[in-house]
């Protein structure tokens, strides 16, 4: 089925307004929703999205995954930032982009270098034991060159590249990918094949660096993740961590 897409010039959340209509008894599966400035984006947790009006891509996608075992739902954030990482290598195929550089910042921001340059909020909704639906909030800075200095390590496509960008011609392309990567999860060979390539670039996989855990900065190595998605470290004394979001901050 193809995609249903909705542009808006101004609204407060695509997620929000997405999750609104399904609330009001509305199928949102297909359906994308692009707005060219939000007035309350949100990041994941209690973080805001800030965008300069119509410089960058702020969209949300709803998809039918009933396919998907409910403890098996981390498969859809690789799935998706995989089809963003992979979308943006192809828009930055120049001499001066290595394709290494974009990256996946667990658990699903992606970054060129140690920047962000783009993030994802993922919503579910279960049924049983099984998934029903999930919706995808997706920001990638595509023009903006000046960001807010409480930002703390921003990037664009612009700035990577000195190149502008057709923001309706990305909506398309990333909108797609997604919706391509997630519905193939109903296949266990492509599930296979999205996690090695999730953990393939995996930003600091099998490296030493230093993150913050219980108001202790220290160095540690990232092992990997659970099958629930819980970030796998461990220490110089061989100790392990597994940690969910917000418990574990990377020092960049």
């Amino acid at each position: 089925m193809d995609l249903k897409v909705l542009v808006f010039d101004e609204i407060n959340s695509t997620n929000a307004y997405l999750l609104e209509k399904k609330m009001l008894g509305e199928d949102i599966a297909n359906t994308v929703v692009m707005a060219r400035h939000q007035t309350r984006g949100r990041g994941m947790g209690s973080n805001s999205w800030n965008s300069e009006p119509g410089k960058n891509l702020l969209f949300s996608i709803a998809l039918d995954v009933p396919f998907i075992r409910a403890e098996n739902q981390f498969v859809i954030s690789q799935a998706v930032a995989v089809a963003i990482a992979e979308s943006l290598e192809m828009v930055t195929n120049k001499p001066i982009i290595n394709k290494g550089d974009i990256k996946i910042k667990w658990p699903n921001d992606i970054y060129f270098g140690d920047k962000k340059l783009a993030g994802i909020l993922i919503q579910n909704s279960l049924s049983g034991v099984m998934m029903q639906n999930t919706v995808i909030g997706v920001g990638i800075n595509i023009n903006q060159i000046v960001f807010d200095e409480k930002i703390p390590n921003p990037i664009s496509l612009k700035i990577i590249t000195g190149e502008e960008y057709d923001v309706l011609s990305l909506l398309y392309s990333v909108s797609s990918a997604i919706k391509d990567y997630v519905m193939r999860l109903s296949d266990s060979g492509w599930v296979e094949k999205v996690n090695d390539a999730y953990i393939n670039k995996l930003y600091r996989y099998g490296e030493w660096a230093y993150y913050e855990f219980e108001g202790v900065v220290k160095s540690m190595i990232m092992r990997g993740f659970d099958k629930f998605g819980r970030l796998m470290l461990s220490d110089a004394e061989g100790r392990s961590l597994v940690c969910d979001v917000k418990e574990v901050k990377f020092v960049i």
